[in-house]
């Protein structure tokens, strides 16, 4: 009897430990399919973050949601207005395009993007360097890149409007936003440059620093001046557009409580130019030499001719004499 029983709890115990073994192999199969198809969802998720570039942080790189309808490399990463104007006075406003200077009785030609010196420089679009030269009247050293009208209308220009106030413009009245007109893209204020007229260049290239150059009476908003423009010349907003129908830009009321202190703290020293900073620059644009050179030409001419009908007319009096 003891025996049979014996043998019974001996079978029970095999058919538990085999039931316990297909079990173990079951959970252990679960858990891989699990552990697969969790891969697989994810690996799916990434994809489809990454070829539609949904909530990434590219840095310096435009998103999914401003594709085609801004650079997709701005001037200087995570760009912002000037909180500050050049006195240390709170003031957003002085930073945009338009009549934005004087009591709306001066323009700004660009807008300016807060950045302590040293801040790296993008080149926004391919293009080439055709002009660079010190500007002592307040831009201090600056550079034009000449770019392909046809490569910013493939950015599609935002529907933007001025947000800060009635001074600030879209574009100057001579620009007609159906055309491809734009052709140049000015950086200035800068402390060092990575380029040389001539040189060709790539959306993302850091071509400079920023800097204070041109504040020769100080500043407490050091900045890098934008522009971007149809014409390399003209008076006022004449040939210029505002920039931030371009890239995005945080204004003041967009900026966090972090981003203000930082300026706020840079806007308690007075920044001044460096000294020296213009040797071995030109101090004048190439395009002015050129013309002061045709000028210069155009008087020698005039003069040679106005030497010559004087000595034709005294002749004829010697004649007549």
């Amino acid at each position: 009897m003891d025996n049979e029983k014996k043998n019974v709890n001996r079978v029970l115990n095999e058919k538990k430990e085999n039931l316990e073994k297909k079990n173990s192999k079951s959970r252990k199969k679960t858990g891989i399919i699990l552990g697969i198809t969790a891969l697989l969802i994810l690996g799916i998720i990434i994809l489809g973050m990454i070829f539609g570039r949904k909530n990434i942080n590219f840095g310096n790189v435009a998103t999914e949601d401003e594709d085609d309808k801004i650079f997709r490399v701005n001037p200087v990463k995570d760009p912002q207005v000037t909180y500050y104007n050049f006195r240390g006075e709170v003031y957003p406003d002085w930073a945009k395009f338009g009549l934005t200077r004087s009591n709306g009785a001066r323009g700004h030609q660009g807008i300016d993007i807060f950045a302590l010196p040293g801040t790296d420089v993008y080149a926004v679009l391919d293009g080439k360097i055709v002009d660079m030269y010190v500007d002592k009247t307040g831009y201090g050293l600056n550079f034009y890149l000449e770019v392909d009208p046809k490569e910013l209308e493939k950015i599609k220009r935002k529907n933007y409007k001025p947000k800060e106030s009635a001074r600030e413009w879209a574009y100057s009245p001579n620009y007609d936003p159906n055309t491809m007109q734009i052709k140049y893209i000015r950086y200035c204020h800068l402390s060092k440059v990575n380029v040389k007229i001539g040189d060709t260049v790539k959306a993302g290239q850091v071509i400079a620093k920023t800097g204070t150059t041109g504040n020769a009476s100080g500043t407490h908003a050091p900045h890098l001046h934008f522009e971007i423009a149809f014409e390399m010349r003209g008076k006022g907003l004449t040939n210029r557009v505002d920039p931030e129908m371009y890239f995005k830009i945080k204004n003041g009321n967009q900026m966090s409580k972090h981003e203000i202190k930082i300026q706020t703290e840079a806007a308690r020293t007075e920044w001044f130019e460096p000294k020296g900073y213009d040797i071995g620059f030109r101090n004048k644009s190439i395009f002015l030499e050129k013309k002061d050179d045709l000028h210069k030409k155009e008087k020698i001419i005039n003069n040679t001719k106005n030497t010559k009908n004087f000595k034709k007319a005294n002749l004829k009096k010697v004649g007549k004499k």
